[in-house]
């Protein structure tokens, strides 16, 4: 029997989700700090950068779903490729705030719409069809996984060399690592190699009736079920920016080294990676909506333990329970949105829902940020985000995964 290309998406997609997400998004809050002391200016400020990086996402995102349903991939996938690294490469010479914005927020932006989790899920739902949420977790496992090992490994740079060498050994890295294997390995569906999804043959696999499916951004907007999903995941998004970003600064903060302050990081994030593969395996096999409760309920649960815990084995408790929670959400997300709409109109309803998310995962940063430099703390914003949690329930236990006929869907 020949391999199953679908596995080798899955490796492919494990290893851009770990580079670029890694690079582009997780290690951006080692430089917060040495940021806002080599530009002169306060958190908040600096913390904008991400925020643009978000509204850059939300704006290109309905754009590359159209894309990556429509054109070659490996063009597109470079094309991310060139501004992420560009962008990397050019930060180590940032002198003011306009160019961080312009290179993190925009460049970057770019590059992490074209390469992250757009194209990766896109590719992951062309192949797979029972095996999705497995597929995904274990694809996601990349995403995660790259903060308990990149931002140790960039901490180590930025305190023995500097942030503009942890800039540029980054940029470098990304495109030495992504090229050859967008090159080699990149296929969008199994049809370009005369395989099907899951590597079942068409007389076994179950029809997918919404494959014709048409969707605009405007459609998207009137679905019940859409919002629904909206408000059960950006809240967790919400509370992954403002907890997972913050760490580094709260924990010094609170009179913990820059290294103890990076392991605490990393065992959430460890424990994040491995929820991926956890999750989207769980929900193969239960309830995809009871897989989400948990996982909100675990986020929750870690955030309390953070606002009342302050010694460092309990602090490490709470990133050990927030991170098994949070890391299920971008698998789970994947997969309710592949679950309810079908795997035809996926791009197109990825692309449409990230600007609708895009509230929850530009102002987690600066809503912690803003609230830190109002009370000298992060606790105030922790505690803001249990509310978030409750609104996640109640759209989970609102929102209906069973099929619907095509008719209902389009009047939907």
């Amino acid at each position: 029997m020949p391999l199953f290309y679908g596995w080798v998406i899955v490796a492919f997609t494990f290893i851009v989700q770990f580079v670029t997400v890694g690079l582009g998004y997780y290690a951006f809050s080692l430089y917060l700090k040495p940021l806002t002391e080599a530009l002169g200016t306060e958190r908040f400020w600096i913390s904008l950068a991400l925020m643009i990086q978000s509204i850059v996402i939300a704006v290109l995102s309905p754009l590359a779903g159209k894309l990556y349903t429509t054109k070659p991939i490996k063009p597109l996938l470079f094309l991310g490729l060139a501004c992420l690294g560009t962008g990397l490469l050019l930060l180590s010479q940032v002198t003011a705030l306009w160019q961080l914005y312009a290179l993190f927020g925009g460049l970057v932006g770019v590059g992490v719409v074209f390469l992250g989790t757009i194209p990766c899920n896109v590719m992951l739902a062309n192949w797979f069809d029972k095996r999705r949420g497995s597929a995904m977790g274990i694809s996601q496992f990349g995403l995660t996984i790259s903060a308990t090992i990149l931002v140790p490994a960039v901490t180590w740079i930025v305190l023995n060399y500097s942030w503009q060498t942890a800039f540029a050994v980054s940029g470098a890295a990304a495109i030495i690592i992504l090229a050859p294997l967008i090159q080699f390995f990149a296929v969008r569906s199994p049809s370009e190699m005369d395989q099907h999804p899951d590597g079942i043959t068409p007389l076994d696999s179950a029809p997918n009736t919404q494959d014709a499916e048409v969707w605009t951004f405007w459609r998207a907007v009137k679905n019940r079920d859409i919002w629904l999903i909206t408000l059960t995941i950006g809240p967790c998004y919400l509370s992954i920016a403002a907890i997972v970003i913050t760490m580094p600064s709260h924990f010094t903060d609170l009179g913990f080294s820059a290294m103890d302050a990076a392991y605490a990081v990393s065992l959430t994030t460890l424990m994040g990676a491995i929820a991926k593969p956890l999750m989207g395996t769980l929900s193969d096999h239960f309830s995809k909506k009871l897989v989400m409760a948990a996982a909100i309920g675990m986020q929750a649960l870690g955030v309390l333990l953070l606002v009342e815990m302050t010694s460092y084995s309990t602090l490490l408790i709470a990133g050990f329970l927030f991170g098994l929670g949070y890391g299920g959400i971008a698998p789970l997300w994947a997969v309710l949105l592949a679950t309810r709409f079908g795997r035809g109109a996926f791009a197109q309803i990825m692309g449409h829902n990230m600007p609708m998310l895009t509230p929850f995962t530009m102002s987690g940063l600066p809503f912690a940020t803003f609230l830190f430099g109002l009370y000298d703390s992060y606790l105030p914003a922790y505690m803001s985000l249990l509310g978030g949690f409750a609104v996640a329930a109640v759209a989970l236990f609102l929102l209906k995964l069973e099929a619907e006929p095509v008719d209902a869907v389009a009047q939907a």
